[in-house]
């Protein structure tokens, strides 16, 4: 079929079915307010299928409702954020026949080239009815963004349409909604001591997935942990006593999660604060004394344990790493992850400071 297919015939076909399409669904969604009308397909290429897809700011709502019986991270504006730019979700997804009736090249027998020539034709068809004002005229067109995307993932293919098919004040509100830098500026504008704990509270939240209200706000905007790491070490020196904090508290918990194969979050999050800290730096006295009780109590857990976490050795890693004269290098057993010299790295009398 790849060989026959044509795609200016098709950027036809597609229109005028589009035209019916968007005018059907004008009708249904009445006085409802739409805010995304998408032709969704299998991914960023080797598109499969093409479908008509739309949702309004109401029926986005009732969606998130409903998700919140079953999750409670899907409450409020939360779930609206978590289920906005996701097709399966939205109500009139899919809602027109004759578009998903379009055939398409088998994806295993088509070239790069012709896979830009159907998502040439997508936008094509998208754009003549744009230019028609189907999709509405003036300030009312920059409340509706008008796409192409995959049904699973494919931001690049969001973002790529998003440029390709919006007026710029759209494509500003839109990035503006879902940018990392409003979120980062709204914690960083609070007082410091304030601020500081912000950031903390909210890299538990995202290392351990709870699902507190500014966590699904910053997974909505696409901050991951290792974003809040780096405001983290922007604070400085101050935060370090609450980094080890965070290692006393979750260092102890199980090391191995057997659902799925991998250390625990709370190890991770023990972890990631542990080497935060060499990074910051201007560490003192007393925090490398914590730290030096914390390499005692870690290989005295180990001991009972067949196998154990990495964070005795980790621990002493570090240690050596901020005072390279007074610690030496670690050892680790590849077998146990178990640390194998732990004597010089303990606290006692006689040992010389830095």
């Amino acid at each position: 079929m790849a060989d026959d297919f044509d795609p200016g015939a098709f950027r036809r076909e597609l229109t005028d079915r589009l035209a019916v399409a968007v005018q059907t669904l004008r009708g249904r969604v009445g006085t409802e307010h739409l805010y995304v009308f998408a032709l969704v397909t299998s991914g960023p290429d080797r598109f499969a299928f093409v479908r008509a897809s739309a949702n309004t700011e109401e029926a986005l709502t009732r969606s998130a409702a409903a998700m919140a019986t079953l999750d409670g991270r899907y409450r409020g504006e939360a779930g609206r954020r978590l289920l906005r730019w996701s097709p399966p979700h939205w109500e009139h997804h899919d809602f027109d026949p004759a578009i998903g009736a379009l055939e398409l090249p088998d994806p295993g027998a088509r070239t790069p080239r012709l896979d830009r020539a159907i998502h040439g034709a997508m936008a094509g068809a998208l754009r003549t009815l744009d230019r028609a004002g189907l999709f509405g005229r003036g300030a009312d067109r920059c409340f509706l963004t008008v796409n192409i995307c995959g049904e699973r993932g494919g931001d690049p293919l969001f973002r790529r349409g998003l440029a390709l098919l919006n007026p710029r004040p759209a494509v500003e509100r839109l990035l503006h909604e879902t940018a990392k830098a409003p979120l980062v500026r709204c914690l960083n504008r609070a007082p410091r001591r304030e601020r500081m704990r912000s950031w903390l509270a909210l890299y538990e939240d995202l290392y351990l997935e709870w699902r507190t209200p500014v966590a699904e706000e910053a997974r909505a905007r696409g901050i991951s942990p290792w974003d809040v790491e780096e405001e983290l070490v922007r604070i400085g020196p101050r935060v370090i006593p609450a980094l080890v904090d965070l290692l006393a508290h979750y260092g102890f918990a199980p090391a191995f999660d057997r659902s799925r194969a991998l250390e625990t979050r709370e190890v991770w999050l023990a972890g990631s604060a542990l080497f935060l800290v060499p990074r910051i730096g201007a560490v003192s006295e007393r925090e490398v004394r914590r730290l030096q009780e914390l390499v005692g109590r870690f290989a005295e857990r180990d001991r009972r344990l067949r196998v154990a976490s990495t964070l005795a050795e980790n621990t002493a890693r570090v240690l050596h790493a901020l005072r390279p004269r007074r610690f030496p290098e670690s050892r680790l057993d590849p077998a146990t992850f178990k640390l194998l010299n732990p004597e010089p790295f303990l606290p006692g009398p006689g040992r010389a400071s830095a």
